[in-house]
């Protein structure tokens, strides 16, 4: 009888003590790192939590308007020409004081052309739009 008592005791503490029981799993959530450019990183070091913020937004949004020109069919963006474009215009609307991190805009221009390969005007087909959304993305991720 002593030993039963004892066992609900170690059972009853252990309840306390893991009220949600345990994992018996051992392998955690892999979680990929996210690709940055040293660069623009760099270049952010000392901006405000805003600005970043500011950066890392424009290129997410971005990023879904050039989703959705594809999921809809639009193609309004067909052209990496058309692409530049788009985020000149952008930038032109969304930064409200050029010229505020001295090199930003060439950064952002190397992670596209190392990205996409060629500043040539080249159709935005399958391969060119993935280039694109991941030069977005690692731009948006630097800022970060």
């Amino acid at each position: 009888m002593k030993k039963l008592v004892l066992l609900f005791g170690v059972l009853f503490a252990f309840s306390i003590a893991f009220p949600n029981g345990i994992s018996l799993n051992s392998s955690k959530e892999v979680v990929e790192p996210r690709e940055v450019d040293l660069k623009i990183v760099s270049l952010l070091k000392d901006a405000t939590p805003e600005d970043k913020g500011r950066v890392a937004s424009i290129y997410d949004g971005v990023r879904v308007v050039l989703s959705r020109d594809v999921e809809k069919n639009l193609n309004r963006i067909n052209t990496t020409e058309k692409w530049a474009e788009l985020q000149s215009r952008t930038l032109e609307l969304a930064v409200d004081q050029v010229g505020k991190y001295p090199g930003l805009d060439t950064a952002i221009e190397d992670v596209f052309m190392r990205v996409v390969g060629s500043d040539d005007v080249l159709p935005v087909n399958p391969e060119t739009h993935q280039k694109l959304l991941k030069a977005c993305e690692i731009i948006a991720n630097s800022a970060r």
